[in-house]
């Protein structure tokens, strides 16, 4: 079985080694060979990969979706699961606010952001900077100045039943800004249910980046050279 959570670029693990012997067997190039990590290497056999099934543009960007990785599963003889391990219901979500004490600044927020890749298995590197310095850190002051308890009450999202924090439940809330349904999806296993606890909620966030844009060197709004931009 190889999850596709589990298949993200920076990751290193035994999916990302199953799915590169598969490449491999399918006489795509990997020249370092399987070596189980996520890397430049898997993502260029990968997108030949994606292109050899018909996909193009943003489709064949190398980076593992359900239904290319599920191809891929069949030929090569392992099932897939396209399912968040760590996924819980939107109803399961909480929404209580951190206690006053932690402290709102980048050596914080900094620490959360190293707790939250070692649980998803993100490199380090989205921590101090990758692909034009892109980086959690910067994501975080742009979407909350650092603010652990932030909520947009304001935005399009706003709306829904209100919470016990007092807005409504689509609001964005934490440090990344994330709203209770892509909280829910995009959850990491072994992390707090409270959609305002740090490292849960920068987790998510990581989970969903992933998920939408594959690394977080495209996303805008994580790179401190270019103009602030939602996600």
């Amino acid at each position: 079985m190889v999850n596709l959570f589990n298949v993200r670029f920076g990751k290193q693990n035994s999916d990302v080694k199953t799915l590169q012997e598969a490449l491999i067997a399918a006489h795509f190039s990997l020249p370092k060979g399987a070596t189980g990590t996520f890397d430049d290497q898997t993502k260029s056999a990968y997108a030949a990969w994606q292109k050899s099934l018909g996909f193009h543009g943003p489709d064949a960007d190398g980076f593992p979706g359900c239904d290319s990785l599920t191809k891929l599963g069949h030929k090569a003889g392992f099932p897939v699961d396209c399912r968040n391990p760590g996924a819980i219901s939107v109803n399961a979500v909480q929404f209580s606010k951190n206690h006053a004490g932690i402290a709102q600044n980048i050596d914080t927020a900094r620490d959360f952001a190293k707790q939250a890749c070692k649980l998803t298995g993100a490199p380090s590197t989205w921590v101090t900077g990758v692909g034009n310095d892109a980086n959690m850190l910067t994501l975080i002051l742009r979407e909350s100045s650092y603010n652990t308890n932030a909520v947009n009450k304001t935005d399009n999202n706003a709306t829904g039943p209100h919470q016990s924090d007092g807005a409504p439940l689509n609001c964005s809330r934490g440090y990344a800004q994330v709203i209770a349904s892509t909280f829910a999806d995009n959850h990491q296993a072994g992390t707090s249910d409270q959609i305002y606890d740090p490292v849960a909620n920068i987790s998510a966030a990581i989970n969903y980046i992933w998920n939408r844009y594959g690394d977080i060197s495209q996303v805008q709004q994580a790179n401190p050279h270019r103009k602030p931009h939602f996600y």
